[in-house]
């Protein structure tokens, strides 16, 4: 029965280890994005085409977005995130976000492009740390029931 009790144990150190692990990441993901919006100007993009990624029998498409910068270069750039489908039509306007100095260093502003990896990293590194912190809190209280 202990032996049950010191898998649980060590599974739920894993499961908080994880949850650490992935708030960790979301912090990164989340410096990422703020140090590349602090230094970035702003546009307004149209969806001109798509990038299509091929893996394996799947083919995934990162959206391709032409802008043009405050000095009247146009820009043409593929999207950060690819999806199973497109997601934006043809002709689309999208806002876009890139480096002055190098305006080929672009990404589309929208939340999904930018904050959704945050999000998910938070939310699974929270249930993580949580879960990890109850199972094991549970743990010790039966540990704690059994005879010695």
């Amino acid at each position: 029965m202990r032996l049950a009790f010191g898998i649980l144990d060590l599974a739920a150190r894993l499961l908080f280890a994880l949850g650490i692990g992935c708030l960790l990441l979301g912090a990164w993901l989340s410096w990422q994005t703020l140090s590349f919006a602090r230094d970035a100007a702003r546009a307004t993009g149209e969806v001109v085409g798509y990038h299509e990624i091929h893996d394996g029998d799947q083919v995934r498409y990162s959206p391709r977005v032409r802008f043009t910068t405050a000095t009247g270069e146009i820009v043409t750039v593929d999207g950060q995130m690819a999806t199973t489908s497109p997601r934006f039509v043809i002709g689309a306007r999208l806002p876009v976000a890139y480096q002055v100095s190098q305006p080929t260093t672009a990404r589309v502003a929208t939340f999904t492009d930018n904050w959704l990896g945050v999000c998910v990293a938070a939310l699974v590194g929270a249930v993580g740390i949580a879960g990890g912190l109850l199972v094991r809190r549970q743990v010790k209280r039966e540990l704690k029931k059994l005879p010695a």
